[in-house]
């Protein structure tokens, strides 16, 4: 090639690419041409995943605009009385719930200042019976401990979850280190069962405290 014609050549690919015409062949798409059967089903497959990638995100934005579903995936705060009937003051619950499980904090009644600590999760055992084994719970901000806990059996209303229950040796020291936020880990025999944190746990622990007061 001359110099002439290699210049006439460069010039003729800038004109292309400048003008960013599709009427035609054009030098610098010509590369993506799929020639060979392997590029023509890895394009086809390329091709298959974007358009699979715009239907996820157009059902993700109908999503979104299901209140009960974006509840659950931001997570909330329930408060209630776990047992009923209950005296001012006793068994007052709250429990926080998104799309991994619940935790839920409970007092008792008055003969016991103590509490319960309830995890509910789909990784966690669900025995036939109601049975007491040992797990170890890790925390933000602290350090792992083992302890013997209470595995209950699934109910119809709770099948595919299981139900791991702490014993909280003091409710009132239970709410004074309630953290706004708070990470829990369970593990059983080694293998982690249920991992999941709440928000706005300062807000709870404030409602606890009054439910708890009016006794």
């Amino acid at each position: 090639m001359s110099a002439l014609s290699a210049q006439a050549f460069h010039r003729d690919v800038q004109r292309r690419i400048s003008a960013s015409t599709h009427s035609g062949p054009t030098y610098y798409l010509r590369g993506y041409e799929a020639v060979t059967p392997e590029q023509k089903r890895a394009l086809e497959q390329y091709n298959r995943e974007i358009e699979q990638l715009r239907q996820d995100a157009q059902r993700l934005q109908q999503l979104r605009k299901d209140p009960v579903l974006m509840r659950h995936v931001n997570g909330y705060w329930q408060h209630y009385k776990a047992r009923q009937p209950a005296s001012p003051g006793e068994f007052c619950a709250a429990t926080y719930t998104n799309l991994h499980g619940s935790i839920t904090l409970s007092g008792v009644d008055k003969s016991w200042e103590g509490g319960l600590l309830t995890f509910i999760g789909k990784n966690i055992p669900q025995p036939d019976r109601f049975r007491e084994i040992s797990a170890t719970l890790s925390q933000s901000g602290g350090s792992p401990s083992t302890v013997r806990i209470f595995n209950a059996q699934t109910t119809p209303a709770m099948r595919g979850y299981g139900t791991l229950t702490f014993a909280v040796p003091s409710m009132n020291a239970a709410l004074a280190g309630m953290p706004d936020q708070q990470e829990f880990a369970v593990s059983i025999e080694g293998k982690e069962v249920f991992r999941m944190s709440w928000k706005d746990g300062s807000g709870a622990r404030d409602t606890l405290r009054t439910c708890m007061r009016r006794g």
